[in-house]
């Protein structure tokens, strides 16, 4: 059985749970309500013993930032999923890309629905920036842990709100 280690990070907003494996970090959920982010990490992991870490390193800061240098990260999906995951990690912090364009920079144009599905599969907010993926039409599109915090870590990284059409 796998062992699975969390904390609980406190942010300016919420919280967020960081829980890591014996290859880096394996989820980062954002919330504000403890109870639901262990259940959360239940769900994603049922077959691993969870245990809270007592000494840790912060991975975040209270502003939502990576706090550096990011340790490892345990990246658990499909390979295109994983080719998603590490085009988001390119985009520059201030910077966002469309689904369309995430999916044509893996090499999959025509995607774009799929690229959405993968940032919504994604398990490490912030870290794997999927924030940064807007759809086409301006809107914010979905996020795994609310519209509201993709708005803050948008507005945090002083990203302008595009415009509809």
């Amino acid at each position: 059985m796998e062992s699975i280690t969390w904390h609980l990070e406190s942010l300016n907003n919420g919280c967020a749970l960081v829980a890591t494996s014996e290859r880096g970090i394996a989820a980062l959920y954002l919330g504000n309500d403890e109870t639901r982010l262990l259940e959360d990490l239940r769900q994603d992991f049922p077959h691993s013993s969870l245990a809270p870490e007592k000494n840790f390193q912060p991975v975040l800061n209270s502003d939502g930032r990576p706090a550096m240098p990011v340790p490892p990260l345990d990246l658990r999906g499909t390979e295109f999923q994983r080719k998603v995951w590490h085009a988001l990690q390119s985009i520059p912090e201030g910077q966002t890309r469309t689904y369309g364009e995430i999916a044509a920079s893996t090499g999959n144009p025509g995607a774009a629905r799929a690229v959405g599905q993968a940032c919504g599969a994604n398990r490490l907010a912030v870290l794997v920036p999927c924030h940064r993926a807007l759809p086409a039409n301006g809107g914010m599109g979905g996020f795994r842990w609310g519209a509201h915090w993709k708005e803050w870590l948008l507005q945090m990284e002083a990203v302008p709100r595009r415009k509809t059409a």
